[in-house]
């Protein structure tokens, strides 16, 4: 415990910090995709195109919905290993 004035401020255990860094993280990589698919677009490669999408779509839900995208593919998994 830290003593500022006249609070008691509680070390972290750095989950705050985790988190703001995925979401920056996240924020770029998908400012990549969108720059790399708008590219693809110019040069009419629709394949490439679609996978910088889907790919886009998978990363913004770990980082915008962490959890229920991770159930998700858990799930998914489950019901194709048949486990």
């Amino acid at each position: 415990m830290i003593e500022a004035g006249s609070q008691t401020l509680a070390l972290t255990t750095g989950a705050e910090l985790y988190s703001w860094i995925a979401i920056i993280a996240g924020n770029i990589f998908l400012i990549v995709l969108i720059v790399r698919a708008v590219g693809h677009y110019a040069k009419r490669e629709w394949g490439e195109l679609v996978g910088h999408v889907i790919t886009g779509v998978i990363v913004a839900g770990f980082v915008f919905a962490t959890e229920p995208t991770k159930d998700m593919f858990v799930e998914i998994w489950k019901k194709v290993a048949g486990a």
